[in-house]
């Protein structure tokens, strides 16, 4: 069986441990990576120079993608570029046109994709393969544009030969909401994401009383009742401080909680080796979000076998195990996000049993990438 995962930097530092693993195991893997120059810096990669052409090509033609020798088959690993940011530029189609002639040549059984092709894509459900897409998100965050990504889920739903959700909690939802039959779905589940803890292998551990909340700001994020939870926190713990790192505009007016001073608001771009040194100098991770599907912020913090607090709200309640991995607390509730937090800062022995637990089974056990790549090899198989 031939298998493409085709990808883009936005998911690369969940797709490429999993495309890794599948390789690891025999299995025969491309990974393709498309590329505009919006997203040569996300996640896990950073390119500081565009390639100035559009089409596919080894990755070699980008140096920085060097950083994965070693970690993945690099003669598998290939690049879709292209030059302009605009939809409906000749880079664009030219690019997309490239990419099905690079599939339909190659002759793959099975495409997988966590994009979801629209109108201007459509051809790659008919590239003479299965089409196996993971919705990551099956229903769009609270304030976010909703318009045109319900549509691009109901044509990959349609014209996927297969769906994967990466949570449980939604499928009943997902399969009325997008008229599919479950038959059509995987349930599986995201993997540490492993890229980041290679990164903070230099970086001396120093566990103060730090809250870390990092990630894409937007209002679903819940960041204002973390900020409201932290004034309760430091009347119980007085040096507790806060980090908040990510860009994205600020939904909230947020210059009262920092003339306090101990909150280190970065409101910008983070590059992964500062997230890296972030979660390991940090005690616990906070994801107070008001509605969520899954969360890689909560995989990221994991790969350096941090607990996490989140609100158990989506499918996050499937990521977390109480009291083994972390907390869950209920959505917009600052007094119960604050105690969760007081609770774990004080009690040193149950972070560092967490963190135990976390590496154990996200690294060898039932939630490791292993597992998780042989559900969607026994998926391909049924659908093909």
């Amino acid at each position: 069986m031939k298998i493409l995962y085709l990808s883009t930097p936005s998911f690369a530092d969940c797709d490429i441990p999993l495309v890794r693993t599948m390789q690891a195991k025999g299995h025969d893997v491309t990974f393709l990576l498309m590329l505009a120059p919006h997203n040569l810096q996300y996640t896990i990669i950073d390119i500081k120079k565009e390639y100035p052409y559009t089409g596919v090509f080894p990755s070699s033609v980008y140096p920085e993608l060097k950083a994965f020798d070693g970690y993945i088959d690099m003669d598998k690993f290939f690049v879709a570029n292209r030059t302009s940011n605009k939809s409906y530029s000749l880079s664009y189609w030219k690019k997309t046109l490239s990419i099905y002639r690079f599939i339909r040549r190659n002759k793959f059984d099975v495409i997988h994709t966590p994009c979801l092709f629209g109108l201007k894509r459509m051809l790659f459900y008919f590239a003479g393969c299965k089409v196996i897409t993971t919705i990551h998100d099956p229903f769009p965050h609270t304030g976010e544009k909703n318009g045109t990504s319900i549509q691009n889920r109901k044509i990959a739903v349609r014209y996927s030969n297969g769906i994967t959700l990466l949570n449980n909690k939604q499928k009943d939802e997902f399969c009325s909401f997008y008229n599919v039959s479950s038959n059509k779905l995987c349930i599986n589940k995201l993997g540490v994401y492993e890229n980041i803890a290679l990164m903070a292998s230099d970086v001396i551990a120093d566990k103060k009383k730090n809250i870390l909340f990092f990630g894409r700001i937007s209002p679903y994020k819940g960041i204002e009742y973390l900020c409201e939870a932290m004034e309760i926190v430091r009347k119980e713990i007085p040096d507790a401080t806060l980090t908040i790192a990510g860009s994205g505009k600020l939904y909230f007016d947020i210059k009262p909680y920092l003339t306090k001073g101990y909150i280190d608001l970065q409101n910008r771009f983070i590059q992964t080796h500062e997230i890296a040194t972030m979660l390991k100098q940090c005690a616990i991770c906070v994801c107070p979000y008001i509605d969520a599907t899954q969360s890689g912020v909560i995989m990221t913090s994991f790969a350096l076998s941090k607990p996490v607090i989140a609100s158990n709200v989506g499918g996050l309640s499937e990521m977390i195990e109480e009291g083994k991995s972390g907390l869950l607390v209920e959505p917009q509730n600052p007094i119960e996000l604050a105690n969760a937090i007081i609770k774990l800062l004080k009690d040193p022995a149950k972070l560092d049993m967490m963190e135990a637990y976390i590496k154990e089974s996200y690294y060898k056990g039932k939630d490791s990438w292993a597992n998780i790549a042989e559900t969607y090899i026994d998926f391909y198989n049924r659908i093909i």
